[in-house]
C-alpha cells in the first residue's frame, strides 16, 4: 500500500510540473507579445515611419514548421510611405510548444479538441501579406505568407479604423501532418491592442 501511494504521489506531482511548465510557456509567450508590440511601437516613433510586427504564416507543408505560428520579427518602412522593409530587430520564437493562434483554427485543432466561440479566442492581425518587401538573408526569406500589425510614427494602429487587435497563444505539438495541433482550448492567453497601440493582457479563453 505505501509503495502505490507513493506512485499516486509522483504521478500526480508530475502532472502538476508539466501544467506548471505550460503555464509558464503561455506566460512567456504573452509577454513576448506585448514585449514585440512595444519594440514595434517604439521603432515606428524613433525611425518616424510606418512600423510592422511580422509573424511567419507560410503553413506546411510550404512552410518551416519551426517557424509557422512562432517566428515573429518587427520591420520598419524605408523611407517612410515605401514598400520596402526592413528589419529593426532580431527575429523572436514563441516558446517551444506554444504558437499563435490564427483567426482559423481548421485543420490545427487536436483530436476532441473543440474551439470557443462567441467570442473565438482567435488573433485578428491588421492584414496578410505575401512577401511584404522582406529583405533576402532575413529570418523571413522564402516566406510567401505573413500575418502583420502595423502602426504609424505617433505609435497608433494603422488604419486606426480597426477597433481592437487580438494576438492570442495556446498551446500545441507538431503533428505527423508537420502542422501544430492545439491541445487544450482553456490554455489561451494574449493581448489586445487598442487604436492607441496601448496593450491590455488577456489572460482566459473568454476575455476575448
Amino acid at each position: 500500500m505505501v509503495v502505490i501511494g507513493v506512485i499516486v504521489l509522483l504521478v500526480v506531482g508530475a502532472g502538476f510540473a508539466l501544467r506548471d511548465t505550460a503555464g509558464a510557456a503561455l506566460t512567456s509567450a504573452q509577454n513576448t507579445l506585448a514585449t514585440l508590440v512595444g519594440q514595434a511601437r517604439s521603432q515606428a516613433a524613433v525611425n518616424q515611419t510606418e512600423a510592422r510586427l511580422l509573424i511567419y504564416a507560410t503553413r506546411p507543408p510550404g512552410g518551416d514548421p519551426e517557424k509557422y505560428l512562432r517566428l515573429m520579427q518587427v520591420f520598419i518602412a524605408v523611407p517612410q510611405g515605401s514598400s520596402t522593409w526592413q528589419p529593426a530587430g532580431a527575429p523572436v520564437y514563441l516558446p517551444r510548444g506554444t504558437y499563435l493562434v490564427p483567426a482559423t483554427t481548421a485543420g490545427l485543432l487536436a483530436a476532441g479538441v473543440t474551439w470557443a466561440t462567441n467570442p473565438a479566442p482567435v488573433s485578428t492581425p491588421i492584414g496578410t501579406g505575401t512577401n511584404p518587401g522582406q529583405p533576402v538573408g532575413t529570418a523571413f526569406n522564402g516566406a510567401s505568407t505573413t500575418f502583420f500589425v502595423e502602426f504609424k510614427a505617433d505609435g497608433s494602429i494603422n488604419p486606426a479604423a480597426n477597433p481592437y487587435i487580438k494576438l492570442v497563444v495556446t498551446t500545441g505539438a507538431l503533428a505527423t501532418t508537420n502542422l501544430p495541433a492545439f491541445n487544450n482550448a482553456f490554455a489561451v492567453r494574449g493581448v489586445l491592442i487598442r487604436p492607441t497601440g496601448a496593450v491590455s493582457f488577456v489572460n482566459e479563453a473568454t476575455g476575448f
